[in-house]
């Protein structure tokens, strides 16, 4: 059987989608040795995958194109056709619109763009089309966690039995890191004692709710606020109005390796998010020994399970009080992963589980 998967999206920024489609290629690589793989990239093999091509048994099409809807919805496409693959696999993003085949497995990570709609209504309609389509079209449509296949379920009306829970898990770059906090202590200017929050900074992680929290904190406690990583929208004004008195710590995109190090010396991970799919920053948290506190929003309580504090989504009020009470409840909260968390939070599951899923569908 020959498979293709995309993987043009790992020549962008690394978010969790694409860390997703990543290891999740890795690991099927690695278990499956008697398929054929078509690995399709832009510009270039990524890195942690070009071991793994050999030009038999793992093959690499690169492509090329800088305009990027023309490159997903016109390049991608002719490349799949010339292919002629048995199953195509699509990790990150939906199969392109022009592309039509019986055998497309797509995935969707969350139905954000229906129940998180943003202000830019051009692209909310190109993403909301592309993924309708591409949910429609799969034969099978796998997603993150059980809440987010009974969203897609809901708002799309795919069948059930055509939706299979793949969950995230952790990088292998990230759990075998041995840098020392002492070096990126240094290297991004971190106090001794620190909260911490990590994604991609934009409103539905409602970092501004926990800036604001902390703000009005700050003069009671004796921890800061470290946040990490890349800047998104609608965030320069909340972080110049707030990065005051050296209270605020931001600092940037931060390396996989580096990261690591971080979760094990805060004192706690604070997760405020509006909605997730998953969720994959409290469970590393988790695998590094620290607590978390999370929004019970959309499908976080089903993710952490007992293993974390959660607070009323959006209620800055309730967050202040844990933040106030952190010293005293961090004596007592959980700092692992429980064994179902161990055990299905594994991009290595996942992998059987699609592998399973493609030979059976």
């Amino acid at each position: 059987m020959k498979i293709a998967i995309d993987l043009t999206s790992l020549s962008y920024h690394l978010t969790g989608i694409e860390r997703y489609a990543l290891c999740v290629t890795q690991e099927m690589l690695e278990i499956d040795q008697s398929n054929q793989y078509v690995l399709i990239f832009r510009n270039e093999i990524h890195k942690e995958l070009i071991n793994y091509v050999d030009g038999k048994r793992v093959q690499a099409e690169i492509l090329h194109g800088n305009q990027k809807l023309l490159f997903f919805q016109i390049v991608i496409p002719i490349a799949l056709y010339k292919i002629r693959a048995d199953k195509y696999l699509f990790f990150a993003f939906p199969n392109p619109i022009l592309f039509f085949n019986r055998n497309i497995y797509n995935t969707i990570h969350d139905m954000g763009r229906w129940d998180m709609p943003n202000k830019k209504k051009i692209n909310l309609f190109y993403f909301k089309t592309s993924e309708t389509i591409g949910l429609k079209r799969a034969k099978i449509v796998f997603t993150v966690s059980e809440f987010s296949k009974s969203r897609i379920h809901e708002l799309v009306h795919k069948p059930k039995d055509k939706i299979v829970v793949t969950y995230n898990g952790i990088s292998n770059n990230f759990s075998l890191s041995n840098v020392s906090f002492s070096e990126v202590k240094e290297k991004y200017e971190l106090p001794d004692d620190y909260i911490m929050f990590l994604s991609t900074l934009q409103p539905r992680k409602n970092l501004k709710l926990l800036v604001e929290a902390f703000s009005e904190i700050q003069d009671k406690v004796d921890y800061d606020l470290v946040l990490i990583g890349r800047k998104g929208w609608q965030l320069d004004e909340l972080i110049e109005k707030y990065q005051l008195c050296n209270r605020l710590h931001f600092t940037g995109f931060v390396a996989d390796e580096d990261v690591s190090a971080i979760y094990k010396n805060a004192i706690c991970f604070v997760f405020p998010t509006l909605y997730e799919g998953f969720g994959i920053p409290p469970i590393e948290a988790l695998s590094m020994g620290t607590p978390v506190i999370s929004s019970d929003s959309s499908c976080m309580k089903e993710v952490l399970r007992e293993q974390a504090i959660f607070f009323k989504n959006n209620d800055k009020e309730e967050l202040k009080k844990l933040l106030l009470q952190l010293p005293k409840l961090s004596e007592s909260m959980p700092r692992e992963l429980d064994e179902y968390q161990i055990e299905n939070y594994s991009y290595k599951k996942t992998a059987q589980i699609v592998l399973s899923t493609i030979s059976d569908n």
